[in-house]
Parts: structure tokens; sequence; C-alpha cells
């Protein structure tokens, strides 16, 4: 009997060939282990075991697979076939190094402390090579050569750890110290860090996270995904939203087994040298894969690359890219980061601009726009006025020249100062950052919220007297300032500003659907890697319309 199993390229984020690699040799090492005759072909983007042999072994394999396959975020399963013959030619994977990657099964086997192979980096794996591995105890290096010494090891440092020392490792990711996360008595941490949870488990009781992250976080790739504690944790942990990423490499996990009771270490760049951890040879130090997940498990991958001087729209080659690899002919393309906000439609092979942002974000000269309006809006004003004095006469007191922006994540930035989140001075000299600053402090505001519903903030499209479209932000101001009179509190009411802009440029890539026959929208900009907005967004679209990330996210 003869059969054949396909898997196909999701999407390219890092170390492809590494991981394709070593899924081939799991594939053809467990083949072999069931007598079976097999071959190797692929592509740049699939590749296809054959395989032939007796069909209770057949059997026997494809069911072994199911616990010896690990999941990949950038190769997936697609499809059993029977075969008649196997293929006349095939192209076996080009001699690889060894991807120091372990199986699902071989990690059990060496993770199981009850286990004659607790701690055995030396016995034979698939396709991982332990590499050179010391012992620093006291400044006194020590060669590591068998499971034995590693126990003893990682038991000395573990109680260091316990007793609020910190240690040194030599990781995949470069050097790093370790800090164990003690919930009865947090640690300080300033520098920027990496949290890392022992297991699944440990992050769930921990953070907010969705079941897509859940299943990322556990791929092959061991990406880095950005969680927030949940609301009762919050105080335990140095930041409001944390950098996770599950144990990447067999000591990181070891170490772990010797610290049940806790849940988690910090990893940061050490400050100063430290004499008690373990060092492992690697050739080069990766980084670590940074990502965003959305409800849809759309993965996007948190890359970003410096503006070119010529480009006064760099987004552009990021959205031209994403059709060329996508093979699109008639697509939506929404930018929102750090640049102008642009919202284009693509067919008949150029893009087309329905619509343009540009607002005023000198609250001064809003407020002065807002008191020669109608009545509803001039008692709106009297009253907003009245309740927050300190902040209007703030507010009017800055200088009375125009600040236009092309860049609708300032809209919210104002919205922000208007819920007095962040202090309206001082906006000279770098009025910009200011800004920038405001929209950071909604979005984490925003991102206190725990419901799924929001208050409707206006986010409307109006004409003007030549009949040009354009989206009325002042109506977006007077709608956030009637909500704060309400009383509706600050972190429903982010979220409700963050939710109606989600909805916003949903209806609005729908209705371009409908009139120009467009399919799908490519997203792009430093916005759609903030997993509330994301969530958002996606889940107004209609649920046939395709969403695409750019493979460079945004531009700095």
């Amino acid at each position: 009997m003869l059969l054949a199993l396909d898997f196909l390229l999701i999407q390219n984020l890092q170390n492809l060939e590494k991981i394709k690699n070593f899924l081939c040799k799991i594939l053809t090492q467990t083949a072999h282990t069931f007598e079976l005759e097999t071959q190797i072909l692929q592509t740049d983007t699939s590749f296809t075991l054959e395989a032939k042999g007796e069909e209770q072994n057949l059997l026997d394999f494809t069911n072994a697979l199911s616990a010896s396959l690990p999941l990949s975020l950038q190769w997936t399963f697609k499809e059993l076939r029977i075969l008649k013959a196997l293929s006349p030619t095939h192209s076996l994977p080009s001699p690889q190094e060894s991807s120091n990657l372990l199986t699902p099964l071989e990690l059990e086997k060496i993770t199981k402390k009850d286990s004659s192979a607790f701690c055995n980096l030396w016995e034979s794996f698939i396709d991982f090579t332990p590499q050179k591995v010391t012992f620093l105890k006291d400044n006194q290096k020590l060669p590591l050569n068998n499971p034995k010494e590693l126990q003893e090891s990682l038991q000395y440092l573990s109680t260091l750890l316990k007793n609020k020392q910190s240690i040194f490792l030599k990781t995949p990711l470069g050097k790093k110290e370790v800090i164990l996360f003690d919930e009865n008595n947090p640690p300080k941490i300033q520098s920027p860090y990496i949290f890392v949870p022992f297991c699944l488990n440990n992050a769930q009781s921990l953070f907010k996270i969705s079941t897509e992250e859940c299943q990322a976080l556990a791929t092959l790739e061991k990406p880095l995904i950005t969680l927030k504690p949940k609301s009762i944790l919050k105080a335990l942990f140095p930041t409001h939203e944390v950098p996770c990423i599950l144990p990447f490499d067999p000591i990181l996990l070891l170490l772990s087994k010797f610290l049940e009771s806790h849940s988690g270490f910090y990893l940061i760049e050490p400050s100063q040298k430290l004499s008690n951890g373990i060092c492992q040879f690697f050739k080069t130090d990766d980084t670590p894969l940074e990502i965003s997940v959305g409800k849809n498990s759309l993965i996007l991958k948190h890359h970003f690359k410096a503006t070119p001087t010529t480009a006064t729209c760099p987004e552009l080659l990021a959205f031209k890219n994403t059709i060329k690899s996508q093979n699109l002919t008639q697509t939506n393309a929404l930018y929102l980061g750090k640049h102008p906000t642009h919202f284009m439609l693509y067919f008949n092979q150029s893009f087309k601009t329905p619509i343009e942002f540009t607002l005023q974000t000198n609250l001064a000269q809003i407020l002065e726009i807002l008191k020669t309006q109608n009545p509803t809006t001039q008692s709106l004003l009297k009253n907003f006025t009245k309740a927050n004095e300190t902040l209007i006469s703030q507010l009017e007191s800055l200088p009375p020249h125009d600040r236009f922006s092309s860049n609708l994540l300032d809209l919210l930035g104002l919205c922000a100062i208007l819920l007095d989140l962040h202090a309206p001075f001082p906006f000279t000299p770098n009025f910009d950052s200011n800004l920038k600053a405001a929209t950071k402090a909604l979005l984490q505001k925003a991102g206190e919220f725990v419901g799924a519903k929001g208050p409707r903030i206006d986010f409307r499209l109006e004409k003007d007297k030549e009949g040009k479209i354009y989206l009325d932000t002042l109506r977006t101001l007077r709608s956030v300032m009637s909500f704060k009179l309400a009383g509706v509190e600050s972190e429903l009411l982010c979220f409700g500003i963050l939710d109606s802009m989600a909805e916003f440029f949903a209806n609005l890539s729908r209705d371009m659907e409908e009139n120009y026959s467009t399919k799908g929208i490519i997203i792009c900009g430093e916005m759609f890697l903030n997993k509330q907005f994301l969530d958002q967004f996606i889940h107004y679209l209609p649920k046939d319309s395709e969403v695409l990330g750019c493979e460079i996210m945004d531009f700095i």
C-alpha cells in the first residue's frame, strides 16, 4: 500500500527551512521505525512524504504521528492521499545542521522526574544534538556530561532562585539573567523583560488569553505574545502588558521542573556579572518571533522597518508585496499606524483613495469651532466646561495655531485628553509626541475593560459643500464629551472609542466590497498589533471577508 502526506506553507515567519527540515526528519525517521519505504518531495511552499509498506504499518505510522508531530505556525497538514505508485522523481531535504529541536514525545520523556531519562540531553534524538554545556558555580566552570550532573546543577540553581537570587543562562536568545516570579512577593523588575510561564496552565491562570493565543504559544516556533494579566493579578507584574513566551529551550524547561510550586520566571538582560548559571554554546543568537493573534487565528508578525527616505506613503510597498504574494486582483487596504491613515481600493492594477482623512489637533482651535456650532453643541460645551474647568482653561490657553493631522490615531489622543487621561501640558516643544502618549494612555485604559461591547461613539462620514466625503471628527469628540458628562467610566468609554473606530473601518470595508466588488482587506500599521482593536475589527467585518496582514507591519 502507498500513501502521501501533504503539508502546505501557511505563512513565512521565521526559520522557515529549519522548521521544514525538522518536520521532514520526524516524518522519515518515524516512518522507518514502522519499516516503511519513504521519499520526500518539496517545493518552496509545500512538501510531501510518500510512504510504501504494509497496510497495518502505514496505519500505525499515521497514528504515531499524531503524538510525535508538533504544531507549527508556518506549516500545516493538508491531506492524506492514497497512491498507485511512488512519484518517479523526488528531492530529499539538503543536509542540514541539527535544528536542536525536540519532538513532543522526546520532551515528555526527558522532563518526567520519575523517568530514567530525566534530564538526559545526551540520549539519541531525531534532530537534537547537545551543545557544550557548562555549569557556572560560584564562578567555577564545571562541564556537564551526563543527566546526573545536570540534575544536580539545576537543583542548585533552583534553590538560589527560591532564595531570591538571580542566575545566568545562555539561551538561544542570548545571555539572560533569570529572576523567579513569586506571587507572594513579586520581584521589582525595571529593565525590559520577557516573562516565561512554565506551561500553558500557568499562562491561563495568570493572563487573559484566548484559545488562539494558547495554541500559538504552544507551537514549534515558540512565539513571543504580549498578554494582559487578569485584573486581580495586575499588581504582581511590572507592566500592564506582559511579553510572554513558553520555555523555548530544554534547559529552561528542565529548570522549571525544579520549581513546580512556582509558575514562571523573568528573563532580562544581565546588568552585572553573575557567578551562578548554565552556559550553552550557540553559533548565533536568535531574536524572538513576536506576534499578535487575532480571534480568527490571524497571525501578525511584529516586523518593523525604517521608513525609506524617498517614500511619501511607505505602506504602499507593503500592500503591493501582499497583493503580489497572494495573487490579488481587487481588494481593500487599510493602514493605521505611525504615519498618515490611508484607506485604499485596489482594482484594475492600481490604487484608488475613496476618502482622505484630515483633522484639527489643536484643542484650543477645536473649542473655538464648537462655540460657533448649533445650540445643542454650545450647551454641551457649556456643561462640559463647567464640569472640567481646569482642563478647559488649560486647553484654551494653548497657542491658537492650526495643527492638522492625517493620522486618525491622533483622534484617539484628543479623546484621551478630553477624558483627562493625559495632561495637555507640555504640548510644546514636542506636540506630536505628547499626542502619541495620550493615544497610548487611551489604549492602555481600554485594555483594562473586560467586556465585549462599549458605548457607540460617533464615527460618521459627511459630505462637504463640494460633495467630498470626510470623517466628521468634531462629531466624534462631541460624542466622547457627552458620554463623559453622563458619568460613563473611563475604561468602558475608552473601549467604546476603540470599538467604534474598529466598527467604522469594518463597515467602510464592507461598503467598498459591495460598491466596487473588492474582496477582503489588507491591513498594515501598529494599531492592528493591538489585539483588542484587531479582534473588534475582525468581529465587525463580514464573515466571508478575508483579512491579510503585511510582511512589514509598520515603518519607523
